[in-house]
C-alpha cells in the first residue's frame, strides 16, 4: 500500500447490474485489482448501496460523489466530473482519468448537426479539463498515448503528459456446464450450422451492413452458414438514442429475406457471467467498422471477449488490438470489406475448420499477456508511483467555469 493513500474511489458511467457494457467492465475489474491494496468503494448509477464480491457500491449522485470524494485518497473514473475536479484542491486527492475510450471520434461518426456540434464542444472543454488537472492519465494503446500527449499540447498544457498504456484485459475463462442458450433461442441453428456471432451492440460506427449483404449473398447457396447479432439494449440510454443502429440493420436484413432465417437477432442483453455460454456455441466472431478516424484508436471490449473466449475472429483492419491479433494469426483481417468479399472468407472458414483450429491455438498464446491480474498490477504500480510523485495543481476553478457556461448556453439553445 502506497505511504499516504488507502482508499481509492472509482466512478463508473452505469448500474454496474448483470449486464455490463465495455467501461462498466474495464471499471469493475480496475475496482478488483486494487482492492487487493486498498480500501476500494464504486461509485455507479444505481438506486441504492449494495455490496458486490466484498466491495462497497454506492449510489451516484454530485452531491454523493463529493461527498465521498472528500474520504477518499484517489479518485478513478473514464471521465473525472468537472465539479469534482474544481474541488480537487480542497479534497487532495489523487485524480486519475482514464482516457481509453475515444468518445469524441465516436460523437464524429453521427450525422452532423446542432446536436453533434454541441457533444463535440462539450467532449472536447472535458477532455482538456482531464489533461490539465488529472495527476495520472490512462489509455489503452500507444496509439491512444500518442494521441493524447498531441491533444495536451495542442491545449498548451506546460507539464509534459507521460499516459501509462493499459490494455482492455481478460478474464479466466470458466468451465462450461454445456448449456446451449443460442440454440435453445433459435429453432433456426442446427447443430451442423457454422454461427457466426456478431457480438457487442450495433453502434452507428460499425459495420453490421456488409454481414447482413454477405449473409444474403449465402442464403441459397450456404443455408448452413448463420449470423447471429446480439442486440440487447444497453444499459446506458444516452448511449442507445445516440449512437444504436440496430433497428436500421433489422430492417435491412428483412428487406433482403434473411430475417429470422440466415440473420437472427439476439434482442436480450446477455449477463455478463453468462458471456461465455453464448461465445462458446460460435465458430467465428464478427465485427467491422465504418469510420477509420474511430477505428485508429478503438479499444473494443468485443474483441478482448473473442479472445477470452478461444473464438477465432473477422474483424476490420486499423486498430492496434485488430492487427495484433491479425499478426498472432488469432484474426483474418479484412480492409473496406465488401459483401461479396466476406461472404467469401466466410466460405473459407467454414470449410476449413482446420483454419480456425489454428487461430484457436494461436489465441491461446494470445491471451495470457492480456490477463486482468497483469493488467491490475500495472495499474497498482502507476497509482502507487502517483501517490508518491504528484506534484500540487492550481485549482482550474476558471476553467470548470467555462466548461458549465458553455453547456448553459448550449442548453438555452437547444430549448429555442
Amino acid at each position: 500500500m502506497s505511504a499516504g493513500l488507502r482508499r481509492v474511489l472509482v466512478l463508473v458511467p452505469g448500474p454496474l447490474g448483470e449486464n455490463l457494457s465495455g467501461p462498466e467492465i474495464r471499471g469493475w475489474e480496475f475496482a478488483k485489482a486494487l482492492s487487493s491494496a486498498y480500501e476500494v468503494t464504486i461509485a455507479a448509477n444505481r438506486s441504492s448501496d449494495c455490496e458486490r464480491e466484498g466491495i462497497r457500491v454506492v449510489a451516484s449522485s454530485r452531491r454523493r460523489i463529493a461527498r465521498e470524494a472528500m474520504h477518499h485518497d484517489a479518485v478513478i473514473s473514464g471521465c473525472l466530473p468537472p465539479y469534482l475536479l474544481a474541488l480537487k484542491p480542497l479534497h487532495r486527492f489523487l485524480a486519475i482519468s482514464d482516457q481509453y475510450d475515444p468518445h469524441e471520434l465516436e460523437l464524429a461518426t453521427l450525422d452532423a448537426g446542432r446536436r453533434r456540434d454541441r457533444a463535440l464542444r462539450s467532449r472536447a472543454a472535458i477532455q482538456s479539463l482531464q489533461l490539465r488537472s488529472a495527476d495520472v492519465v490512462l489509455c489503452a494503446g500507444e496509439r491512444q498515448r500518442e494521441e493524447l500527449i498531441r491533444a495536451s499540447r495542442s491545449i498548451g498544457q506546460e507539464r509534459a503528459l507521460d499516459p501509462v498504456v493499459l490494455p482492455f484485459g481478460i478474464s479466466e475463462r470458466p468451465r462450461t456446464v454445456g448449456l446451449r442458450p443460442l440454440h435453445e433461442r433459435f429453432a433456426q441453428l442446427a447443430d451442423s450450422d457454422t454461427v457466426v456471432l456478431w457480438w457487442g451492440s450495433v453502434w452507428r460506427w460499425l459495420d453490421a451492413e456488409t454481414p447482413v449483404r454477405a449473409l444474403a449473398l449465402l442464403a441459397a447457396s450456404h443455408p448452413e452458414i448463420k449470423l447471429v447479432i446480439t442486440a440487447g439494449k444497453p444499459s446506458n440510454k444516452s448511449a442507445e438514442r445516440l449512437f444504436d443502429a440496430t433497428e436500421e440493420i433489422r430492417s435491412l436484413a428483412s428487406e433482403l429475406g434473411v430475417l429470422g432465417r440466415n440473420v437472427l437477432f439476439l434482442d436480450e442483453w446477455i449477463p455478463y457471467q453468462e458471456r461465455y455460454e453464448y461465445m462458446g456455441e460460435a465458430n467465428i466472431g464478427l465485427t467491422l467498422h465504418r469510420h477509420a478516424d474511430e477505428a485508429r484508436l478503438a479499444a473494443r471490449a468485443r474483441y478482448m471477449d473473442y479472445l477470452s473466449a478461444g473464438l477465432p475472429c473477422v474483424l476490420g483492419r486499423g486498430d492496434e488490438t485488430a492487427e495484433e491479433f491479425g499478426r498472432a494469426g488469432f484474426a483474418s483481417l479484412l480492409e473496406d470489406p465488401d459483401a461479396e468479399q466476406l461472404a467469401a472468407l466466410l466460405i473459407a472458414l467454414a470449410e476449413h475448420p482446420e483454419r480456425l483450429a489454428t487461430a484457436r491455438l494461436a489465441g491461446e498464446r494470445l491471451a495470457a499477456e492480456y490477463s486482468w491480474s497483469a493488467v491490475g498490477a500495472k495499474l497498482r504500480a502507476a497509482v502507487a508511483e502517483a501517490a508518491v510523485e504528484r506534484p500540487s495543481r492550481p485549482p482550474l476553478l476558471g476553467a470548470t467555469a467555462r466548461y458549465y457556461a458553455r453547456r448553459l448556453v448550449d442548453h438555452l439553445v437547444a430549448a429555442g
